[in-house]
Parts: structure tokens; C-alpha cells; sequence
């Protein structure tokens, strides 16, 4: 964990299929999801406020703006693999076939439905964040 190859044995683990063992808390599915979950409130999401406050303030040049795009890309990717990986985890379809199988089965429809996850996410992560700045700047004044 500390030499930073935890999220690499995470997506090993579920990539091979390996399920919850005894003694562990959590499956590796649930354990990888909580990760990514701390990671993106953590780290991500304030970083993209940070940043939407630096160019609002007047430092909106080019390369601050392209820092934000990828800020947000990448988070609303995190946000995108965990919903697809609850979705598409066989096990979890068999149990809850009423809530899980948004997804669907087509390669082409499963991509397009990711790819729409990743820019709504980063849509609405940028949305959001963007209130925050405004609102706080409305409260400097």
C-alpha cells in the first residue's frame, strides 16, 4: 500500500475474479469502489474546485482550463467504472436482475453508455463545482 501498487492488485483481484476470502472486511469489488470513492472526495473533486477558483480569480489561461478538463475527465471516469463494474458483475445481475442491467449486453451499446457516463459525470462534477466557486465568491464580496 505504501509503495502505491494497491489499486494494481485491486483491479487484479477483480479482473481474475478472486471472490471475498475469510477475514477480509469487504470483497475486492467493494474494496476497490471505496478506494476509488476516497480518492475522488479526497483528492479530485477539491482540486477541481481549487482550480475552477484560480481561473476565476484571473488566471484563466489556457493550460488552467485544460488542468480542469482532465481534473473532471478523470473523476467522472473513476465515477464511471465503479457504476459499471456494480452493473456488469454477473453475480450481483443474478441477484437483483430489477435494479442491476442498465448496461447492456452489445460491446458497441456498452461502450457508448460508459462514454456517456464519464462526460455526464465530469459535466456534472464541473457543474457543481462551479456553483461552489460562485457561491463562495459571492460570499468574499
Amino acid at each position: 500500500m505504501l509503495i502505491g501498487f494497491k489499486p494494481a492488485v485491486d483491479a487484479y483481484n477483480i479482473a481474475k475474479g478472486k471472490k471475498q476470502e475469510n477475514g477480509q472486511s469487504f470483497d475486492p469489488l467493494a474494496e476497490i469502489s471505496f478506494m476509488k470513492g476516497i480518492e475522488m472526495f479526497a483528492e479530485s473533486i477539491p482540486g477541481v474546485i481549487i482550480q475552477l477558483m484560480a481561473i476565476t480569480t484571473g488566471g484563466g489561461d489556457v493550460a488552467a482550463w485544460v488542468s480542469v478538463v482532465v481534473s473532471a475527465l478523470t473523476t467522472g471516469y473513476g465515477g464511471a467504472v465503479i457504476s459499471y463494474d456494480y452493473d456488469t458483475d454477473p453475480d450481483k445481475r443474478a441477484e437483483t436482475p430489477d435494479f442491476y442491467g442498465y448496461v447492456p449486453s452489445n460491446p458497441r451499446q456498452r461502450s457508448l453508455v460508459f462514454v456517456t457516463m464519464v462526460f455526464f459525470g465530469a459535466g456534472m462534477l464541473t457543474i457543481r463545482c462551479l456553483t461552489i466557486v460562485m457561491l463562495g465568491m459571492i460570499g468574499m464580496s
